[in-house]
């Protein structure tokens, strides 16, 4: 061996021995942070151990209910324990803090070992009916007091008329005040015609019975638990000019496509438009009238859809809240509610369960590289993007369609693509059995709304495991991560990845 081989040797040799003490200060530093660690929560332990006659009582009640204002109340549990209700307002490193309202027992079931806990304020026994508040005689001058600045005058000595233009402000003051003040107007017979298209399951034909009682109530199920097929239901089985209202074109057709499938014979009698369509309709008079997504209604811009006259009404919406918390708006406009509990609908196979995954990004460019990452696997999949630009590049990068306010067809272009990339006008309604992966690389801030709609694409899945998962920059995550709080309050999972 040449001295030029043996120094090249030895050269590696020692570059090789420099790299080993490196990796063993690394591996040094690294232990002693791991023993520090290890001391600080020995030490922490040693100041805080458990008392163990406590926890018998932690277990029988594990969370902390703390009065927030009338008919409202924060209830805080540890985050590690499989409890949500409610409405998840914060989420600490240790903590969700949830808050309940009247709403909620009207929207979903409360659990019976907490129904005591909550004092909600007793209902009057007030309705409202025709421009008239029917109170009885003996509550006749206590319902002037309570309401007096929605009442004109005095009629008779148990009723009170109500000011003209005025009659659903009074229901959603009296609905925020504990009370559903709706007086029930039963379906007439003659409305009705007999029909067995489509066979309801139990919850259903509870929510039809109810309906053929009262004629206005509000349907608040968990996303893909069949609602729009009750719908149908409902439009086959009564007779007359019925109006359907939806806020996007894309439920328009996908509503259009439901009554040509299982009802074409009474399409004739159907008018489906959307919130913006007030003036085309304005002066029809109709015998029923659905508003799907509900939760829309109460919008300054929309709320004159509820003066339409009509004998009967029905509300849907999987998520009945509001950003700017008019949810006692929602049961005004459309009627009684009618709820059901998401851990319920999922026992009985009736709706997924998800999973969820955050990927936590250092910035746009890594959301790009990690799509590209994801959509290597072939599966049904639904990218949402809120913003133009970047759903044209997606579009573009991936070549794949990208279905905006402009597409015709949309149904057809999202049902016909293995993957494809969506703007807000599929963020709600949206049916598709075969879904299997929801991915928002774009989306509307913190908003908990668009969040809850979003997954709920995936309720409709008829898949196993359906994912959704969700890009996020770190900016993003600091700033928006409350539109996560929907997935949480629901019970379900959410991994986070960095």
């Amino acid at each position: 061996m040449s001295e030029f081989d043996i120094a090249d040797v030895l050269k590696k040799v020692n570059e090789a021995l420099a790299k080993l003490e490196e990796f063993k200060r690394s591996i040094e530093v690294l232990q002693a942070q791991i023993r520090s660690d290890f001391e600080r929560k020995i030490e922490l332990f040693r100041f805080s151990q458990v008392k163990k006659e406590f926890l018998e009582a932690f277990f029988e009640e594990p969370y902390l209910i703390i009065p927030k204002r009338a008919n409202e109340w924060y209830v805080i549990a540890p985050k590690w324990l499989n409890f949500s209700i409610g409405w998840l307002e914060r989420s600490t490193k240790s903590y969700n803090i949830f808050v309940v309202n009247r709403y909620v027992k009207w929207f979903s079931e409360i659990p019976p070992s907490l129904k005591e806990k909550f004092k909600f304020a007793e209902p009057m026994p007030f309705k409202v009916f025709n421009g008239i508040l029917l109170t009885g005689k003996e509550l006749r001058e206590e319902a002037m007091r309570r309401y007096k600045h929605f009442i004109t005058r005095c009629e008779g000595e148990d009723r009170l008329r109500i000011k003209k233009g005025y009659e659903f402000k009074l229901i959603a003051q009296m609905i925020e005040d504990g009370t559903l003040p709706f007086m029930p107007i039963p379906v007439r017979e003659e409305d009705l015609r007999p029909w067995d298209g489509i066979k309801l399951r139990s919850y259903q034909q509870h929510a039809w019975n109810e309906f053929l009682n009262k004629g206005a109530i509000g349907v608040f199920w968990p996303f893909g638990s069949g609602k729009s097929l009750f719908g149908i239901y409902v439009l086959a089985r009564v007779k007359g000019r019925k109006l359907v209202v939806v806020p996007t074109l894309t439920l328009k057709e996908q509503w259009l496509e439901r009554i040509n499938k299982y009802i074409p014979k009474y399409g004739h009698e159907i008018e489906v438009v959307t919130y913006h369509a007030y003036d085309k309709v304005k002066n029809n008079e109709y015998v029923l009238i659905i508003f799907d997504e509900c939760q829309h209604l109460p919008a300054n811009t929309f709320v004159r859809l509820a003066t339409l006259r009509t004998k009967y009404r029905m509300g849907f919406s999987g998520s009945p809240y509001r950003e700017d918390g008019r949810e006692n708006y929602i049961i005004a406009l459309t009627g009684f509610p009618i709820g059901m509990s998401w851990e319920e609908l999922i026992r009985l196979q009736v709706v997924r369960e998800p999973t969820f995954r955050v990927y936590i990004l250092s910035d746009n460019r890594e959301k790009m590289r990690k799509l590209s990452e994801l959509l290597l696997t072939p599966v049904k999949t639904l990218i949402f993007c809120d913003w133009l630009n970047l759903g044209e590049k997606i579009a573009k990068t991936f070549n794949i369609p990208f279905i905006y306010g402009e597409t015709k067809d949309r149904l057809d272009i999202i049902r016909g693509s293995q993957v494809c990339v969506v703007s807000r006008v599929g963020d709600e309604g949206l049916s598709l059995p075969g879904i299997e992966r929801v991915i928002e690389v774009a989306f509307l801030h913190g908003s908990r709304m668009q969040e809850s709609q979003r997954f709920g694409r995936l309720m409709h899945s008829t898949k196993e495991e359906p994912e959704h998962i969700i890009l996020m920059t770190e900016e993003e995550f600091e700033k928006y991560q409350k539109r996560l709080y929907p997935i949480i309050e629901r019970g379900f999972r959410i991994e986070f990845i960095r």
